[in-house]
């Protein structure tokens, strides 16, 4: 009997030990959701830093790459808008930093007071392929949302958010991105408007070259049938475009997607979308000097 009541008490000792454990970890016992933010900085940054994570996503089925930007400053509690920039077609999750001067430009421009401290995500993206996109309409003759779309909208937004001091409502979250990247950035922002307020695409690579008529609700919502839809600005309230604040810029000399992003602009302008386009010149690049333009689109302070 000793030895039952002893193995009795042993057992119930592991299930409390394991409830506090829980509590404490999980935030049961009344926590805010910004103490469980889980990346800690002992003392609030003396200079920005740079951060390369992995995140596990079920719906890219492995572990992706995530580069981080964090202000100075971070570290004191304060909760921080976020960016998220995505890269395009044959670059990585490094495009921003290395290629644009993403962290240099936010320094100065913060440093200088011209936009508020941002955190700043920079994902590995990849786009379904052809095969991948025929397949998941085969299974049940409709497109789902992409993969990547709901790894960023799904399973990065939730990682960001529980590791890091950031702002968790859409006029506190932006994304934007360059030719594959800008498209994606329109699509799951046009799909999200509830977790993005401001949408940026640079030399988007958009699908059509015609936003005419209903073409830019038909490529975002394909299963929808738009033949008994005759109030198309009242499908796009419902949709939330209205919440949205679009930007656009593309090449005016050989740049393939010249049309298809100004026809596109027309389209936004047409439906009353807050949207800006600027043509510079140059071909299908990321324009000289462009990060401090998309930053303070982002995060310009008032």
């Amino acid at each position: 009997m000793t030895s039952k009541k002893t193995s009795k008490v042993f057992q119930n000792t592991v299930i409390l030990l394991t409830l506090l454990i829980s509590l404490s970890l999980f935030g049961c016992a009344g926590k805010s959701a910004a103490t469980l933010r889980t990346a800690s900085v002992s003392d609030p940054l003396k200079e920005s830093q740079i951060v390369k994570l992995s995140v596990e996503s079920e719906y890219m089925g492995k572990s992706m790459p995530v580069m981080l930007y964090l202000p100075k400053g971070y570290g004191n509690g304060q909760e921080y808008p976020v960016w998220y920039g995505l890269h395009g077609h044959g670059s990585y999750e490094n495009m921003w930093i290395d290629e644009a001067g993403a962290a240099k430009g936010a320094d100065e421009l913060i440093d200088n007071g011209e936009i508020e401290p941002l955190i700043m995500v920079f994902p590995y993206i990849k786009d379904a392929t052809l095969q991948e996109i025929q397949k998941d309409k085969a299974d049940d003759g409709k497109f789902s949302e992409r993969n990547i779309d709901q790894y960023l909208s799904k399973e990065l937004i939730s990682y960001i958010d529980t590791h890091y001091f950031t702002k968790t409502s859409s006029d506190g979250r932006y994304i934007g991105g360059f030719s594959m990247g800008g498209m994606i950035a329109l699509r799951v922002g046009f799909h999200h408007p509830d977790l993005f307020s401001k949408v940026g695409g640079y030399s988007a690579a958009v699908a059509s070259k015609d936003y005419s008529d209903k073409q830019l609700e038909k490529w975002l919502f394909p299963n929808d049938n738009f033949d008994n839809i005759v109030d198309i600005a009242k499908f796009d309230k419902e949709k939330g475009f209205d919440k949205l604040t679009v930007y656009l810029d593309v090449g005016k000399n050989d740049d393939s997607f010249s049309p298809s992003v100004k026809s596109l602009y027309e389209a936004l302008q047409k439906r009353g979308i807050k949207s800006e386009l600027t043509q510079f010149d140059g071909g299908h690049t990321l324009r000289q000097g462009c990060i401090k333009d998309y930053l303070k689109f982002y995060a310009a302070k008032n």
